[in-house]
This record gives structure tokens, C-alpha cells and sequence, in this order.
């Protein structure tokens, strides 16, 4: 890791990287066969739309001592791998799904937890826990809502 950001630059990606996910999932339900695949990869679109929108409020609203903040971090790692298919995308089914989200979640999670390891600043580590913990929270609704649309 040489390379410095600012904590804005951060969630910035981040917000981007989540915004790019939710189309990435409306691209696959508007290509998918399967209704039921279609509602669950909508849900998955309205979820990182969700989670996108709570960032650029967070990033508009948080005090310039923490979106200034500059810590040895590289952001620039190849995220593209995961918005490779290895299914025939008319094709999906639930179980493509479920690898695709957990990989998605997974990443982000990693990215939260390795930023908050990285910054020396007590309020930028806050920060990146609460993000964190929110992904994981996030992850867990979400577990519930897509199981029990399953379930129907």
C-alpha cells in the first residue's frame, strides 16, 4: 500500500461501487428468464440503491475534518472480477444469485473493515466501523427479506 487517500475519496468509490452493483443487478433482471429471479435481483437493485443513496447523504452532510482526512490506503483494487458472469445470464437462477450477492457483500465488508485498520484517526475509525457494522447489518436484512421471498 503506497498510495494516500482522502476519506472522501473513500466513500466516494464506495457510493459509486454501490450505484454500479444496483444496475449491475437491474442489467441481469431485465435479462433473466425466471420471474422469481427477476424479483430477487430487483430487491438485490433497490438494496444497493439503498446503501448508495445512504452514503452520498452521509458524504454531503459529514464534517470536513473527517472527508479531508488523508491515511495510506489503496482503493484501486480490481473490484471488475466481480461483475463477471460465469452463467448464461438468461439463465440465472437463485443460486447464481446468491454467490453474486455474497461476493458483493463480502467485498465490501473486507474494504470497511481493512479501512478502518488502516487510519490512525479515532473518528475516521468510528467511521469505517459504523460502516462496517452497517454492511453487516444490511447483510443480514437482507439474508431474511431475499429467504422469505424464496419461501412464497
Amino acid at each position: 500500500m503506497s498510495n494516500f487517500s482522502q476519506v472522501h475519496e473513500l466513500l466516494l468509490h464506495s457510493q459509486q461501487l454501490h450505484t454500479r452493483t444496483g444496475k449491475f443487478y437491474s442489467s441481469l433482471s431485465n435479462q433473466a428468464n425466471n420471474e422469481r429471479v427477476k424479483m430477487l435481483l430487483n430487491t438485490l437493485a433497490n438494496h444497493e440503491s439503498g446503501l448508495s443513496s445512504s452514503l452520498q447523504a452521509y458524504i454531503n452532510k459529514a464534517p470536513d475534518k473527517i472527508l479531508n482526512t488523508y491515511f495510506q490506503f489503496d482503493h484501486e483494487n480490481n473490484v471488475e472480477e466481480l461483475f463477471v458472469t460465469h452463467f448464461e445470464v438468461a439463465q440465472v437462477n437463485t443460486d447464481d444469485v446468491e454467490i453474486m450477492a455474497t461476493a458483493f457483500d463480502d467485498y465490501f465488508c473486507h474494504l470497511y473493515s481493512e479501512m478502518q485498520q488502516a487510519v490512525d484517526c479515532e473518528l475516521v475509525q468510528d467511521l469505517f466501523e459504523n460502516l462496517h457494522e452497517h454492511m453487516l447489518e444490511e447483510k443480514k436484512k437482507l439474508s431474511i427479506d431475499i429467504y422469505s421471498m424464496l419461501d412464497m
